[in-house]
């Protein structure tokens, strides 16, 4: 099912990217959310591939350089991309090398925020060795507010001006709170200081959509997506005050621009944007064909980020200001966690068997359900079960046979002394890749595991960091109880 026109959305796009570069020759275009695998928003919008906003970008290559930016504080805590399960320092060279494979040209990484950070250093000396250029942006004291020294010699003139060629300059980052817009901005003030005086900025933006209402559940979703970094959608006053038409923005870019206003007017000694929605590029809600499909799948993203959050809280990674917060967004949708379909015959499973317990619900719409037992874990018996399902065979006859897993399980406990007497699903999908060169019917498992891709999944514990990632790398997704596994 699709809700989303996406060849008019990547000719919109392109064709306002292109207005923005007759206005401005040097055009810095900050990207905000993600630009590759961009899973939420695809999850959010039934039509809408993760690479959709790189096969745009595609058609501007020959117009185009990268520039990666990275928080140092992210550098620092090592923090990571949840849904690749990768850290932002191998995101970055990760997007470094899919731009290049994609035909576009990378001129550089800037770690920005950088206040003595030790591990900042250490990454920049990392790209170097692998032919990166890389530059450090220092922390500017008093961002946004104090405009008068963002825009001086302390401020944006203390970073070092990064020389690009094209005509269109892609800012991009691993994450939120990266810097984008202010490595844009320093690079104008700088453009503008070395006599370039037609160097301009734009926000490529999808979330939240401006012309949707404050609270459709799309944009909700996007909140729900950002709890962990407070970012709150409001009306655009600026923008309503001018044109008197009511446009959705959020807190930091309504926050942010009055920094770039008071930029512009000092370099044009006039007003090139008049709101924080004229500085967007967003043609999303002009490409919507099903808003009703929308909604369904914009809650259930929200259910979704429900779960992740109150994990999240139970791992100390959140406060409770955002179980408060989910749990308002919940409610403004009138949404419960058991609106998820496959979390009540996973809880129901456990209240039965009084073991972890799991359940799926295949694409099709079929749900199936598993516990864990001696041999596999909730996840490992949910897998199996999910491709017999997929394959059309008695539930009796063994993907994998059960001395192939007992002999295994002997491996683990008595030669490698493990304590876990059950097989993970990594190690079932590794199983089942051994055994496919004589097993017919595992080769055939291991075929049909893309049609495993969109299912959605829960499971009555929290489960590994491993686990978790194998399940995002089939496709499936996946939530969890609060409850140590």
């Amino acid at each position: 099912m699709s809700a989303f026109n996406t060849s008019k959305y990547i000719k919109l796009q392109s064709e306002k990217i292109l207005e923005r570069m007759k206005k401005f020759p040097k055009l810095y275009l900050e990207f905000g959310g993600k630009l590759f695998d961009d899973h939420h928003f695809s999850r959010c919008m039934p039509g809408f591939a993760p690479d959709t906003k790189i096969k745009m970008l595609e058609k501007l290559r020959d117009k185009l350089e990268v520039i990666v930016c990275v928080c140092a504080d992210a550098i620092e805590s090592g923090q990571r991309r949840h849904d690749l399960g990768m850290t932002y320092e191998n995101y970055v060279i990760h997007a470094v090398e899919s731009f290049k494979e994609s035909g576009m040209s990378v001129n550089s990484v800037v770690i920005n925020k950088y206040d003595s950070q030790p591990n900042a250093l250490v990454f920049k000396r990392r790209l170097e060795q692998i032919g990166i250029t890389a530059y450090i942006f220092n922390k500017i004291n008093g961002y946004p507010h104090d405009i008068d020294r963002v825009l001086s010699p302390k401020g944006y003139g203390a970073n070092t001006f990064i020389k690009t060629t094209k005509p269109l300059v892609i800012v991009t980052s691993p994450g939120a709170k990266s810097g984008k817009m202010s490595v844009c901005l320093s690079q104008v003030y700088n453009e503008h200081a070395h006599g370039n005086k037609k160097a301009g900025y734009a926000k490529f933006e999808t979330l939240p959509v401006w012309n949707l209402r404050l609270r459709h559940p799309l944009n909700i979703s996007y909140e729900a997506s950002t709890i962990n970094i407070d970012d709150v959608n409001m009306i655009d006053n600026y923008h309503f005050e001018k044109y008197g038409v009511v446009a959705v923005n959020y807190n930091r870019d309504i926050e942010a621009f009055p920094l770039l206003q008071n930029m512009f007017r000092r370099m044009y000694g006039k007003d090139i944007y008049y709101s924080p929605t004229d500085m967007g590029v967003n043609m999303i809600g002009f490409c919507i064909e099903d808003d009703a499909l929308v909604q369904v799948a914009a809650k259930a993203e929200v259910i979704r980020r429900y779960f992740e959050t109150i994990c999240y809280f139970k791992r100390g990674k959140v406060t409770t200001d955002a179980i408060h917060k989910i749990n308002v967004l919940m409610e403004q949708l009138s949404l419960k966690p058991s609106d998820r379909a496959v979390v009540t015959p996973a809880i129901k499973l456990k209240e039965k068997t009084g073991k972890h317990s799991a359940a799926l619900q295949l694409p099709s719409g079929d749900i199936i359900s598993a516990s864990g037992n001696g041999l596999t874990s909730a996840s490992s018996e949910l897998l199996l079960k999910a491709l017999q399902k997929i394959l059309g065979i008695d539930s009796k006859i063994k993907i994998i046979p059960d001395n192939i897993m007992q002999r295994t399980m002997e491996l683990k406990s008595h030669a490698l002394g493990e304590k876990k007497f059950h097989l993970q699903i990594g190690e079932i999908l590794i199983l089942l890749s051994s055994s496919s060169v004589t097993n017919e019917l595992s080769a055939h498992a291991i075929e049909s595991l893309p049609s495993l891709k969109g299912a959605e999944a829960h499971i009555t514990y929290m489960a590994s960091e491993e686990e978790s990632h194998i399940w995002r790398k089939l496709g499936v997704n996946l939530t969890q109880e609060p409850i140590v596994g």
